[in-house]
């Protein structure tokens, strides 16, 4: 009663005032979070003639999302999305998240967002400004299927919540064989066969086989095939280099495997699907109860999202390595954990940096610039921004630029400036690779390699989006309904492509982007920030300050990923330990005395082990950043202004000398001097026309 009588005397606002009273506290038709804000409404509840009485509107007070069935022919429900959700989502976001409302559940991940329901469809907006979505029973029976077009929401979204480390390999062996026994036992349940996907990355040679038919498809969207011509020198050379060390180059086998029971409730609804399939649980080798599963997390009392890795020194990989994810489909997480950790590891027995980086064409002299830094600083973006054809604006700018350099430095005239800068834009401004390369030594130069054969990046900011949306259907990952994220009324409710896991497809071959990933020389690295403590906007680093850079890996979020990289096994596990940060310098100024357990709490043996793999990493990006000119780049004054540096440092990797910094002010008026731009707010050309 007293409950009752406290939500009585509750200050209405906004929406809620015109809600029916016999309907404020029915959930059936009220959607709230768990501090009571109001977050969606079934039409039905609302009283509009209210709100027309009191002169006020329908498009004040929220947006109307509409779901309609057969075909479209008969509207099935409607409710409203209130316009507050544009101040709770930045406000008190966490008050809403994982909440389930009757068109999705509630997410959290830069401001607020929602997943809608396997068998909500986006048709679009109608002439009212009210959501149109469309409920299709087929794609109710696909707990994957997303909210537009050829887009899959997966299980988990980010990454994995348990990464299991095995430093005995006789345990990892028996995680091996438990995985096997559990494709079987799947096979036998679904009546499915495992997939089997083969593909090369960087020349080494991987097969991916499970139960996950979106990952079979997402590795060969992905990587190249075994037989690609474009990596057929890459594979030659990777042959040579192992040659060389009287070995052969290690294979990598991934084992996925979804469907696994959560809990011994859905274990033993398991084990009688499985006897109806005339499955003998005992023969095949599967554990009497989940618990005593390998796979069984003690913690959450339950089989999680999980990754199984064995960590063993480099002298004791062998000519396979085996990688298990369990209860994951997210692509992100296969391809970081799967496929690109075991790579750093492969690729550093022959000298090879496995970066997580990307590389574009970023000056006339056509060598590329290499950008370095965790998920979320602008690697994407910096590779792509000169990149997009269809952003005209862009490459308009870049040709001006040169115009003027070349006027000025050879006295042509405008027409002949104009002339030569069209020639120089043939080869620049181009994306290499966009999220994780090979950095090769030959002699005192470097060149990089691409990993990757298409692009797999977030859709938000993605440049040309709306470009390749329109010409083309790309395989979406995990798009969501803004759920006031972007603080735009316009935006409510709608399928944006701004949902920071969102992702995208993206294969070079559809032309949008002056592309080519074949391998050329190194010239400057960008180790990308966003830091606005920073006092700098560029600065050049020697190769030991590079070096300590890289092992902090701050990430914009404030944590650390040690060598900007959270997925290698050795940073997984420096991160579990909490040896991240300056905290990681200082244990690794510790193993470098003779002291390797600093890295490991106290474990000498898992200590050299750790040692033995990060020490190479850092002696390899010493030698690098020693040859090639290293800079810091800050991208908290924003996006242009970022990019401009970016070129800026490509095409004069000498204008600054080791040590020296700038600030966004010295930048802004280099760049207006030179060259007449002007920035705005968030660092927005002002100069130029869209």
């Amino acid at each position: 009663m007293r409950a009752e009588k406290k939500e009585e005397r509750r200050e209405l606002t906004g929406l809620e005032r015109y809600i029916y009273q016999r309907y404020l506290n029915q959930s059936r038709f009220v959607t709230r979070d768990r501090e009571g804000n109001l977050l969606m409404v079934d039409e039905r509840a609302v009283d509009h003639a209210h709100i027309t009485g009191e002169g006020t509107t329908l498009l004040e007070l929220g947006k109307r999302v509409r779901v309609y069935s057969n075909g479209l022919s008969k509207m099935s429900a409607s409710y409203i999305l209130p316009s507050e959700l544009l101040r709770l989502s930045k406000q008190s976001p966490k008050s809403a998240e994982g909440c389930e409302t009757p068109l999705g559940k509630v997410i959290s991940d830069h401001g607020l967002y929602l997943k809608l329901k396997p068998g909500l469809v986006e048709v679009g907006v109608n002439d009212r400004q009210d959501v149109i979505l469309y409920f299709d029973p087929k794609r109710a029976e696909e707990p994957t299927a997303g909210p537009v077009l050829n887009s899959v929401n997966t299980i988990i979204t980010g990454r994995a919540k348990r990464l299991v480390t095995r430093v005995e390999r006789e345990e990892h062996e028996k995680d091996v064989t438990e995985a096997r026994t559990w494709l079987k036992a799947l096979e036998r349940v679904s009546g499915k066969k495992s997939l089997m996907s083969r593909y090369s990355c960087a020349g080494i040679q991987y097969s991916h086989k499970g139960n996950v038919p979106y990952l079979y498809r997402t590795t060969q969207l992905n990587f190249f095939s075994p037989k690609d011509p474009d990596v057929a020198s890459i594979a030659r050379q990777v042959r040579e280099k192992f040659q060389k060390i009287g070995r052969e180059a290690p294979a990598v086998e991934i084992i996925s495997l979804t469907q696994v029971p959560a809990d011994e409730a859905a274990y033993r609804k398991f084990l009688a699907e499985l006897a109806k399939k005339k499955g003998n649980p005992k023969g095949l080798g599967l554990p009497a109860r989940l618990k005593e599963s390998r796979f069984f997390d003690p913690e959450s009392q339950g089989v999680v999202s999980s990754n199984f890795v064995f960590f063993c020194p480099l002298s004791e990989l062998r000519d396979k390595i085996t990688i298990m994810t369990i209860n994951t489909d997210y692509h992100g997480e296969v391809k970081s954990r799967g496929v690109l950790s075991p790579l750093m590891a492969i690729m550093s027995l022959v000298g090879i940096i496995s970066a997580h980086a990307g590389c574009a064409i970023e000056n006339s002299r056509g060598s590329v610039t290499t950008f370095t830094g965790p998920t979320g600083t602008g690697k994407t973006t910096a590779c792509t921004f000169w990149a997009e054809k269809n952003e005209r604006y862009r490459r308009e700018e870049l040709k001006r630029r040169y115009e003027v350099d070349l006027a000025e430095r050879e006295s042509l005239s405008r027409e002949e400036a104009a002339r030569r800068a069209e020639e120089i834009m043939e080869k620049t401004g181009i994306l290499c690779q966009e999220d994780w390369v090979e950095i090769v030594p030959t002699g005192n130069s470097w060149s990089f390699w691409p990993t990757e054969r298409s692009l797999y990046a977030r859709t938000g900011g993605f440049p040309g989006l709306r470009f390749v949306l329109l010409e083309n259907e790309p395989l979406l990952e995990n798009a969501a309904s803004d759920f006031g994220a972007m603080g735009s009324w316009n935006d409510l409710g709608r399928v944006t492509h701004d949902y920071f896991p969102e992702r995208i497809f993206y294969d070079p071959a559809w032309g949008h982007m002056h592309y080519d990933r074949t391998s050329r020389q190194i010239t400057a690295n960008v180790f990308l920030e966003r830091d606005p403590s920073l006092d700098f906007c560029v600065k050049r680093v020697g190769a030991e300050e590079a070096v300590d850079w890289l092992l902090k890996g701050r990430t914009p979020a404030g944590t650390y990923e040690p060598l900007y990289n959270a997925y290698p096994d050795f940073s997984g596990l420096l991160m579990t330990f909490g040896i991240v940060g300056d905290k990681l310098i200082e244990a690794y100024r510790e193993a470098q005395k003779g002291n390797p357990a600093a890295l490991a709490k106290g474990s000498e043996e898992l200590g050299r082990a750790i040692y033995d793999k990060l020490d190479i990493q850092v002696k390899l990006w010493l030698r690098h950043c020693t040859d090639v000119p290293t800079y810091i780049v800050n991208g908290a004054p924003g996006l242009e202004i970022t990019q401009d540096i970016n070129w800026y440092l490509s095409e004069y990797p000498d204008f600054i000398s080791t040590g020296q910094k700038m600030t966004t002010d010295e930048f802004k008026r280099l760049m207006h001097d030179r060259y007449g731009v002007g920035y705005g707010e968030k660092g927005r050309w002002t100069h130029v026309k869209r």
